[in-house]
Order: structure tokens, then C-alpha cells, then sequence
């Protein structure tokens, strides 16, 4: 970062190191751990001081490139990892805020490991008799599936106890199959810690373990029962979960699994050995994504609803007071822990509108649930004329045919229905307002209306990709398709819009920043064949790479991008380019 290659220095098992760090500096680290362990790793920092953990497996860590991290407001910071992987673990300690002296420490503590849902740990035996032990921590009513997959000239067995260290002659469950691979179902856990033990009835070898719940999804779809019933009453209601058990299906059958959870539905909830929350507390519902990942691991995640039904985040704005004070905001619910800027998850939101007309987000379900999206490689790129070269370095990324307009002198009447058919990728790079339905032009002083929702009332841009980087251009909060252009795009069936939902930031002039670099990146993923969903994560991931390459940090601007840019499609499909 800033150019600067940081050095690792070796620290062993059981060592602390000490040293001194200024504010906004890293100084790293490297640990060889020995294969199915418990790695703890403890920083203590200065007092009035905010330092930070993050480590990667195998190779240089950094705030950008992690696979474990401890982030609280404390200069004390204390990560666990386990079971652990045989191989060099790259520790950097951070300092956020503050400067002064800091220990680290490691240690393997000789104790059980602990497993959770959707883990496989590895192990090794080396004779008859021997046992490895495990912990798995349980609530109430979930569904716990142990495997055991052992050598093949070998006769491993497994043994479960709550509540006690069991033995191959005090149990509550046991398989015992007389070969290594085994098996326990425990249908309803009661809460509380679950003791496994691996145990060599005869032979050596080694052997993996895993729990999880039985249950898959590729795709986990969230979203609110009440909220749903109170704003469209038990028809709308109606018709909106047999679109979404259409959508269930179709996605079944295109080999992608699908499981709905309304967040706050015992019955749905109670599956998953979970409890429903308050659907109108985003922290709630995200505490829950968080749990439901544990145990389903999906691959994409997709909120179903707007505002109203399964709430934004609104954060603070990084950026001060610049005409907003808070941002609404989805990447909590893409992130797992408290570091909201950069997502870790797949997620996309299908929103509906601000009427209480079912039809809108019934129509966008049928949408979804057409799993192939196919389209032409033709484009249209629309640019306020004073950011024309910023906006010719952005649209080159997807150009294929027709030329960057720019208005002025094109203007909202001048734009023909014909130029806005069949197309697979449009831009915009207009300014937009939050109290009107329009995106402008500017040359000076001069702000033209450059495109209004009422542009689509004949176009058929049916599953083309939409990129906006107007000012509130995916502010849907309170609005309905003709008063949000988003909207009306989606109104029109096309497969994918992303834009900001506040005040957006960008350059006159290349290179890309800002808003221009994470659509730059996102159309580079789509065209690369990901999905929407992987494509936006990556986008925001390389955007702060990036950012941090050419200016050595993530200044506010950035910061507040990444949270303001939304997507409002399935996470799950691609689209597939035609001539």
C-alpha cells in the first residue's frame, strides 16, 4: 500500500513481540501452525490508541487482501482461528488511529478444537486407541449433521456427548459402523456445547470431520412476512409468494438451490434451529444474515423488498455534511463483521416500489425468475458534456456501436424511442437530484433535463444492464416508477441496474475515480461472464485496491462510494452476450 512492500518477521508459537507504530502504519508478521489447531492471537496497544488485526493464510496480508480480521475501536485486539491449516499464517497489526508501543503474542492452546456449522476440520491418528477431540456449540432446536470421513484400511469411530468429554463407553450418540466413515443426525440440539470425539478402534490415517445442518442453498433469499402483508394485505401478499415459489422453482431446476427466510417467521426461522427479529432494525436482520450463512453457506444473497420491507442501512456520510448527512447503504448486509466498507458477500436487492399496488414487485419476481439473460453487445452512453472525457474513459469499457452523447446539446426531446431498443449495456454519467425525477445535462451554468422515466414508456431494453452514476440514482425510498428512473428500468424488465442512492463523486477527466471506477469495474466483471452479484462484489473490492495503489489510502470520497453504490438485481445470473 502507497507502494511501500511490507517485511513479515518470523514469530513462533508462544512468542510476543514487541515494537512502536505510528498512526496510518502496518508493520508485519508470519507464524508456522501446524495443521487442525487453535491459533489465538493477541495485540495490546496503546490506550488512547484504535489498532487493528488482519491475517492471511499463505500469502502477505492487508487491509484489502484478508482472510481473518479483528476490527473494534480498542488498540486491543484479540483473533482466534480454528481449526487451523498446516502452512504460514501473515499477521499486520494496523494502526487506524494513534500511535505508540504495541505486544503480539501467539499462542496454540492444548485444548479440544471447536467446530461450527458449514466447517470441515482435518486430523490425524497414528494408532489404534487414540482419539481427537472436538467442541461444537449448539442453540436450541437446530439440526446438527456430524460426518466422518476416515482411511479406507482403517476402523474410525465417532462418539457425541453434551454437556461431557464422552468415551467409547459414556455417549449420548455414537456410529459405529465398523468402517471410517460414519455418521450422526441429531434432528433438535438442545442448547449448549456438544463434545465429539474421533476414536481409533483400529488403524491409523488421517481423517476429516464436518458438521453443518443438511440443509443447502446456493442462494438465500430475505425477506419480511409482516412488512409484506401489512403494505399489500394477504392478496397482494398471495400473489407475491407464488411469484417467489415460481422464482424457487425455477432456480431448482436451473441446478442453483433456493431458500427463502422471512426474517421475522418463526416457522420459516425454526429450521435453521433460529429466531425471528425485528424486520425493521437493519442491524437485527444482518445479525441474522450473519447466522443463516453459518449454516446454509450460500453463494448469493437476495433481499426481496425495498426500503419499507427489508430496510437499508443508513450510516453516517464519511463525507461530513455535503448536502447528506447519512447514506443508505446494503453493504452491512454484504459484509460479516462491523468493516462494512468492503463486501465479502454476493447480494443484490429486488426492490418494489412505494405503492401499495402488488403488481410492480410482482412483475419484477416473474423477472428474476427467467434465469437466462441474454442480450446485444450494442451500448449507449449518455454524459453530462463537462465530464465528456472522464465519461469516453469509462464508456470505453462496453462500447459497441453508437458514440458517448452528450448533453448538451442533446437534450431530454431529442432523444429517440429507437436508440434506447435492444440494447445490452447502458451508461450514464448525468447529474441527478433527490427532489426531482430526472437526470441533467451541464455545459457551464446551463443544467438541461437529459433523460426522464417517461423516455422508457415505449423502449425495449428487456435484460440489458444499467450503470448510473447520477447523484441519487438509486434513491428508491418513497418513490414509484415514474418518479425514479431506476424504477422505471426495472419496470422495463432489464436484468441489473446499479447506482448510487446519494450525492456521487467522480472526475472531469480520466483517470478513474470514484464513481467511474467502480462502474468501470463492474461492467469489466459482467463482461468477463460473472455474475451480477460476483461482479459487484469484485468491483468494490478492486475499486479500494485501486484507490489505495494511486493515492496510498481510501480517502473519504471513496469510502462513501462504496457504500452508496446499490444493486437492485438477482445476484445469481449473468448475462449472456448475443450477436
Amino acid at each position: 500500500m502507497g507502494g511501500v512492500q511490507t517485511i513479515f518477521s518470523e514469530i513462533s508459537i508462544g512468542e510476543t513481540e514487541s515494537g512502536w507504530m505510528a498512526e496510518k502504519k502496518m508493520i508485519g508478521y508470519r507464524v508456522q501452525v501446524d495443521a487442525n489447531k487453535k491459533l489465538i492471537i493477541s495485540l495490546d496497544g496503546p490506550e488512547r490508541g484504535d489498532f487493528d488485526l488482519y491475517v492471511k493464510y499463505g500469502e502477505d496480508v492487508s487491509r484489502y487482501n484478508w482472510d481473518f480480521k479483528m476490527i473494534t475501536s480498542s488498540a486491543d485486539e484479540t483473533l482466534t482461528i480454528g481449526p487451523t491449516k498446516e502452512g504460514t499464517y501473515y499477521i499486520m497489526v494496523y494502526s487506524y488511529r494513534g500511535s505508540g508501543d504495541f505486544t503480539l503474542s501467539t499462542k496454540v492452546p492444548s485444548e479440544v478444537v471447536e467446530l461450527s456449522y458449514g466447517q470441515q476440520a482435518q486430523g490425524n491418528l497414528n494408532g489404534s486407541k487414540e482419539a481427537s477431540y472436538y467442541l461444537l456449540n449448539a442453540k436450541n432446536g437446530e439440526r446438527l449433521i456430524l460426518d466422518l470421513t476416515g482411511p479406507l484400511d482403517a476402523d474410525f469411530d465417532l462418539y457425541v456427548r453434551r454437556g461431557e468429554r464422552p468415551t467409547n463407553l459414556k455417549y449420548d450418540f455414537k456410529s459405529t459402523s465398523g468402517r471410517s466413515k460414519e455418521n450422526i443426525t441429531i434432528d433438535s440440539t438442545k442448547k449448549g456445547d456438544y463434545h465429539i470425539m474421533v476414536y481409533s478402534y483400529r488403524g491409523r490415517g488421517e481423517f476429516s470431520i464436518s458438521a453443518s445442518s443438511g440443509l443447502k442453498a446456493s442462494s438465500l433469499i430475505i425477506s419480511s412476512k409482516t412488512n409484506l402483508l401489512d403494505k399489500y394485505g394477504a392478496s397482494g401478499l398471495s400473489l407475491i409468494e407464488r411469484r417467489i415459489e415460481n422464482y424457487i422453482t425455477a432456480s431448482n431446476a436451473a441446478g442453483l438451490p433456493a431458500t427463502l427466510v422471512y426474517v421475522d417467521d418463526a416457522a420459516s426461522l425454526s429450521p435453521h434451529g433460529l429466531s425471528p427479529v425485528n424486520p425493521k432494525k437493519a442491524s437485527e436482520i444482518k445479525g441474522l444474515v450473519d447466522d443463516l450463512e453459518k449454516r446454509l453457506t450460500p453463494n448469493h444473497f437476495l433481499i426481496l423488498g425495498g426500503h419499507f420491507i427489508i430496510p437499508f442501512h443508513v450510516l453516517s456520510n464519511p463525507c461530513g455534511d455535503d448536502g447528506d448527512l447519512e447514506v443508505p447503504s446494503d453493504n452491512p448486509y454484504a459484509s460479516r463483521d462491523e468493516d462494512v466498507l468492503i463486501p465479502e458477500r454476493s447480494l443484490g436487492r429486488l426492490p418494489d416500489d412505494n405503492s401499495n399496488d402488488p403488481e410492480f414487485f410482482a412483475a419484477l419476481l416473474e423477472t428474476a425468475t427467467s434465469r437466462i439473460k441474454r442480450a446485444k453487445s450494442s451500448s449507449f452512453g449518455y454524459s453530462a458534456n463537462v465530464w465528456k472525457r472522464a465519461s469516453e474513459h469509462v464508456y470505453e469499457t462496453i462500447e459497441h456501436g453508437d458514440d458517448l452523447r452528450l448533453s448538451p446539446p442533446m437534450i431530454n426531446v431529442d432523444l429517440e424511442p429507437d436508440w434506447l431498443n435492444r440494447i445490452g449495456y447502458f451508461y450514464f454519467n448525468l447529474h441527478g437530484s433527490e427532489e426531482t425525477r430526472h437526470w441533467y445535462g451541464q455545459i457551464r451554468n446551463n443544467y438541461p433535463v437529459a433523460f426522464s422515466p417517461e423516455k422508457l414508456d415505449g423502449a425495449v431494453v428487456e435484460n440489458a444492464v444499467v450503470c448510473s452514476e447520477a447523484c441519487y440514482g438509486a434513491n428508491i425510498i418513497e418513490k414509484v416508477a415514474d418518479e425514479a428512473i431506476s424504477l422505471a428500468f426495472l419496470s422495463k424488465k432489464v436484468a441489473c441496474f446499479v447506482g448510487s442512492t446519494k450525492i456521487a463523486y467522480g472526475p472531469s477527466v480520466p483517470p478513474a475515480t470514484d464513481a467511474d471506477l467502480i462502474v468501470q469495474k463492474f461492467y469489466e466483471h459482467v463482461k468477463d461472464g460473472l455474475t451480477f452479484g460476483e461482479a459487484f462484489l469484485k468491483a468494490k473490492v478492486d475499486f479500494a485496491r485501486e484507490t489505495i495503489r494511486m493515492s496510498g489510502y481510501l480517502d473519504k470520497t471513496g469510502e462513501k462510494t462504496l457504500l452508496e453504490f446499490v444493486m437492485f438485481a438477482d445476484p445469481s445470473l449473468r448475462l449472456e452476450e448475443i450477436e
